[in-house]
């Protein structure tokens, strides 16, 4: 078993002032929204909402996200550390 889970979407499209990564409860909700802009075939906006429910087995508290260079936002979340005492 892995020690994190992760979600990687490609947000080329949002500045990243128009991305949002937070956590409600065991969800990981990812927003990105921009008001209407011109590109090559006229004006456009743009607006998507992620939901993701974690495993119970999460650490919601130490999960981090970071955006690439070329749009790419990670999101990992790292599971409990669970302890086998021995007696």
């Amino acid at each position: 078993m892995g020690v994190s889970v992760q979600v990687i979407l490609d947000v080329q499209q949002f500045a990243p002032s128009e991305i949002t990564v937070k956590t409600l409860n065991n969800t990981v909700i990812v927003e990105g929204k921009h008001e209407e802009k011109q590109d090559e075939h006229g004006f456009v906006s743009r607006h998507f909402v992620r939901r993701y429910v974690l495993p119970n087995d999460i650490e919601v508290n130490d999960i981090v996200s970071s955006l690439s260079s070329d749009g790419v936002l990670t999101i990992t979340a790292p599971k409990k550390v669970q302890f086998m005492l021995s007696v």
